[in-house]
């Protein structure tokens, strides 16, 4: 037999939204079939099956029956999510919208640009009305986004919640308007927070818009004329076919197919995360394995041209391109997270126990005083008393509690859920670049031939980054910057001893730059070697007019050069001397280095300052031939090899600390990168991550749905990930079981960072990734998140402090009343005074947020556990009815109180005993260790104890007592309850060690 269950789950299209409802059916019928409705205009219904006993037979065993139905309608989700749309409708998936790109690289340009029915010379006004029309304006659609109203219902939509509106509609209408204005204030305050963070969350997809400017270069034909002129329109009057114009700082208007390009360097950080920009060319057709975002012919839209130009024809535009499934995907409802589940488990522990129990303590009542009205309003009270009101109020007060902690340790906690989690959160997916790693490219070394430290390698390599005219990259800087600190010989560089007479600026067919230096002999050039050995410097090697200093990528570099520079002589560049280097190349690339060759020629003056030339306009859409460049470079040839400079993003000193740190506290770190897997095991190795069990992108797509499952809980480090990916990986984990959080500043890090338990950006990152985020570090470093994750673990472990308080005191509550309505002629309390206790008692753990947790308890992630909490109640509650039962002896036997004329007396000491004892055992309850001993509360939560007792104490002899009915109890009433209070927290402390003995755990 299988419960019934309907599960709800929204395909992100870019128009609308498809719900599909799926019921668990009790006989398990063969086949699922499931209802799909297109909700807007235009509605449509198909049928689709589902093998649903293969996919239960692999749920896993050991859940309960809902949990494998849940289990199933994951698959199911997946299933519909690889099914294709019926074509009424406008909107594409987003594999759909991948599957276009694709195919939009496999082809060479001129199949492409027939495909698009478009050429070089453009579109006519006429052709782009018409498909401006089809495909709609070049626009990200914020038409997915909730409403304000809808975010409202969604978070008022909570069983606790209108349970409590129940009971404060009862209460008002038996003129209760105390328990009426405390009920629905604790509404108004849990939903008012609820509304306030899921309202912000729903912002994130409509900051991708900052990335869409206004205006762009087309080339647009008029009818009947072949001839194309370049116009500047509109941004979103583009339409797929339109010839984009594309310079220095131009943003890609759609995703676009390059035409033509010349040194077009793309800076792709905003949906990578990746600060060094990549190289595009036009002149290329990709394989249909090759990732999306390692296309070399395709830039996408929201990334902008670092430098060169090109001309490119535009694929998709709007809601079809590849940002947009970014965007659809922030603009759903945010997944439920595990504290959210948490708490809703635990809401609906209590509040079965509450619909349990209140029929019978009517019940009871009715059939002992005769009396069914007094019995229905004493059973409401019961109600309000097992109803933790202070729940929200307590939950989210401790929440606040801890994020303010966490500001101070410069972590801004956005959504209060997310302290929570941070503590129980037991795996930490991270990016590489800024986390691990400084995020700034760092030159390591330089090295001749043999791998042997040379000065004049470098001092070349400076000299080219320092005298290029062109646009310096990050390898320049890191060059330029380790010159200002190196001390070559007894002296800085000092490259005022030469001057610029020409230069070869750097383009993506050559892969190198050049420049022509003259040397200055009116002053002394000598640099000695740093090595002490008898090598000559660079003016001392080349005592010539001029000198062509080359550097670039080794392979184009050993192309250009006839020899190699050892020691003090050059020998032959022999064809195993190439690959030798070559091979040397590759060993440094597996460890994650980049390289960039140095070579020089000797040159006559009149040579070097008639060959070059500084690059002109038309060189931004130069249509040259690989060999035609070769040819006008020509003089790039016959030249000496010296060596090789190595560079990485060096890691962050703090990090591999950080992550010994996390790891010794039961967080696995993951390394989840859009990089090469070569430089991400590189660093993760100097961090002190595990590299055993890596994968990257491509080998994750070949796998089915539970060897991805299976294969993410295993692996340390998954590299060349696309966004989608990243999001499938933190998807899986948290079907694991695994609490899971997020470290990413990038629109790729957004889809990964919405859906985790707990989303975690920094200050510097996009702001689509930081409105994404839960948690915004204003430092990026790994120490800052060990610091939430303490405090997190704190916040944690105080909330279940104040859940199983109350749990069981509201439990050994309502045996006390069962037994007392089963036993007295009276109710053994007025309704006004169990809630005058139970807001005293709330009062008194109103200070819990600010207590202390024992140390151990902070070493290990907790997670919640409504089994735990239930266990916990049954265990501890009944202990308080034994002492309410002595209280009730005392009254009926010694004290003689067995009329109703009587009841106040008794009522009044059971006021007093069960507000004590319940307020002092906190003491007990809140750590595994021997109160007062070996631990003791937080200074707070001692000083809100006693206020609570003496304000206990004295109700009895104040206005509000006679008001509640309430007397003046017996003077030796007084020394039965000292020695009760004592007795109660002996025997507490007693049951606490032998329930941490029987089930190893206590909070």
């Amino acid at each position: 037999m299988f419960y019934n269950f309907t599960y709800k789950w929204t395909i992100p299209c870019e128009c609308n939204q498809t719900q599909i409802i799926l019921k668990v059916p009790k006989d398990l019928t063969p086949h699922w079939l499931a209802s799909l409705t297109q909700v807007g205009s235009g509605a449509m219904a198909a049928d689709l099956s589902f093998d649903v006993e293969q996919a239960f037979a692999k749920a896993p065993k050991e859940r309960t029956l809902t949990a494998r139905a849940i289990y199933i309608c994951t698959l199911v989700s997946n299933f519909f999510s690889d099914c294709s749309l019926p074509s009424t409708t406008k909107s594409i998936s987003a594999k759909h919208v991948e599957e276009n790109i694709l195919r939009s690289a496999t082809l060479d340009k001129d199949a492409h640009l027939a495909s698009l029915k478009t050429s070089l010379n453009g579109l006519t006004p006429e052709d782009a009305k018409v498909r401006l029309k089809e495909h709609g304006p070049n626009v990200l659609s914020t038409k997915l986004a909730r409403r304000w109203y809808k975010i409202l219902w969604n978070a008022f939509w909570h069983p606790f919640n209108v349970i409590l509106l129940v009971l404060a509609t009862i209460s008002g209408a038996t003129s209760d308007i105390a328990t009426l204005a405390v009920m629905c204030l604790m509404v108004v305050l849990s939903v008012g927070v609820r509304f306030y963070q899921e309202l912000k969350s729903s912002r994130a997809a409509s900051k991708l818009l900052e990335l869409v400017r206004d205006r762009a270069a087309v080339i647009r034909r008029e009818s009947g004329s072949s001839q194309g002129e370049e116009v500047e329109i509109n941004q979103e009057d583009i339409v797929p076919g339109d010839i984009v114009i594309l310079r220095t700082g131009d943003l890609f208007p759609g995703d676009v197919r390059l035409v033509t390009s010349n040194n077009l360097l793309v800076s792709q950080s905003a949906l990578t995360g990746e600060s060094i920009a990549v190289e595009k060319y036009a002149d290329v057709v990709e394989r249909e394995s090759t990732p999306l975002l390692d296309l070399k012919n395709v830039c996408f839209m929201g990334t902008s041209v670092e430098s060169g130009g090109a001309l490119g024809v535009v694929i998709s535009t709007g809601d079809h391109t590849y940002i947009s499934t970014i965007a659809t995907y922030l603009a759903r409802k945010t997944p439920i997270n595990a504290f959210q589940k948490g708490v809703r488990r635990v809401s609906y522990l209590l509040i079965g126990f509450m619909i349990a129990m209140v029929p019978i303590v009517i019940v009871i009542s009715g059939f002992t005083t005769h009396n069914w009205g007094n019995s229905a309003l004493f059973g409401i009270s019961v109600a309000v008393g097992l109803t933790p009101e202070m729940l929200p109020m307590i939950v989210n007060a401790n929440l606040a509690r801890g994020a303010f902690a966490m500001a101070q340790k410069k972590c801004i906690v956005k959504t209060l859920d997310s302290v929570q989690n941070m503590g129980a959160m037991d795996v930490l997916c991270t990016d590489k670049t800024g986390t691990l790693t400084v995020d700034r490219v760092a030159m390591v070394q330089y090295m001749d031939s043999h791998g042997i430290s040379r000065d004049h390698v470098f001092e070349y390599a400076y000299l080219n980054s320092h005298f290029q005219t062109g646009l310096r990259n990050l390898i320049d800087a890191a060059i330029l910057s380790f010159g200002d600190q190196v001390i070559t010989g007894d002296r800085k560089m000092d490259p005022s001893k030469y001057k610029l007479v020409g230069e070869l600026p750097f383009d993506f067919v050559r892969r190198r730059m050049s420049v022509i230096l003259e040397e200055d002999f009116s002053a002394d050039n000598g640099l000695q070697s740093q090595e002490g050995i008898k090598h000559k410097s660079i003016s001392s090697i080349d005592r010539k007019p001029c000198i062509l200093v080359t550097k670039g990528a080794l392979e184009e570099m050993l192309e250009i050069c006839s020899s190699v520079q050892e020691n003090e002589s050059r020998v032959p560049m022999t064809a195993q001397y190439r690959q030798q280097l070559l091979s040397m190349g590759q060993e440094l690339n597996a460890d994650g280095l980049r390289l960039v060759a140095v070579a020089t020629k000797e040159m006559k003056r009149k040579q070097a300052t008639t060959t070059m030339s500084p690059p002109t306009e038309h060189d931004n859409f130069s249509k040259l031939s690989n060999a035609e460049h070769k040819h006008k470079h020509s003089e790039e040839s016959e030249m000496v090899f010296h060596g090789l400079l190595t560079f990485q993003d060096p890691p962050k000193e703090s990090a591999k600390e950080a992550i010994e740190t996390l790891e010794q506290k039961g967080v696995a770190v993951k390394v989840l990168t859009g990089d090469a897997l070569s430089i991400a095991v590189k660093i993760c190795k100097d961090v002190g991550i595990g590299t055993n069990i890596v994968v990257t992108g491509a080998e994750l797509a070949r796998l089915d749905s539970d060897e991805f499952v299976k294969t993410v809980q295993k692996a340390t480090i998954m590299a060349k990930l696309t966004p989608a990916q990243k999001l499938k990986v933190v998807e899986a984990l948290k079907v694991g079981g695994h609490t899971v959080g997020f470290l990413g500043d990038g629109i790729n890090d957004s889809l990964a960072l919405k859906a985790a338990d707990v989303g975690i950006s920094v200050d510097s990152a996009t702001s689509v990734a930081k409105d994404a985020a839960d948690i915004i570090l204003l430092q990026k470093d790994l120490n800052v998140l060990v610091a939430g994750v303490r405090r997190g673990r704190i916040t944690h472990g105080n909330t279940i402090k104040y859940i199983k308080m109350a749990a069981s005191s509201n439990f050994g509550n309502v045996f006390s009343i069962l037994v007392a309505s089963a036993w007295l002629p009276f109710d053994p309390m007025k309704p006004v005074q169990i809630l005058t206790q139970n807001l005293l008692y709330d009062f008194s753990q109103a200070s819990i947020p600010w207590d202390r947790m024992d140390p151990e308890y902070l070493e290990i992630p907790h997670q919640w556990s409504a089994k735990g909490i239930a266990t916990f109640m049954i265990c501890m509650g009944p202990i308080s009815s034994v002492f309410d039962i002595t209280t009730f002896n005392l009254m009926w036997f010694y004290y003689g109180i067995r009329t109703v004329e009587r009841q106040a007396v008794f009522q009044t000491a059971w006021f007093l005993e069960g507000l004590l004892t319940q307020t002092l055992v906190i003491h007990m309850l809140r750590t595994k260790k021997i109160p007062f001993i070996q631990a003791t509360a937080s200074m707070p939560v001692l000083l809100t104890t006693l206020a609570i007792v003496g304000i206990g104490l004295a109700i009895p002899y104040t206005p509000l007592g006679k008001t509640e009915k309430m007397v003046h109890p017996y003077a030796s009433y007084y020394y039965f309850l000292a020695a009760t209070i004592f007795a109660y927290c002996s025997l507490a402390q007693l049951a606490k060690m032998i329930y941490i003995r029987v089930f190893k755990t206590w909070i």
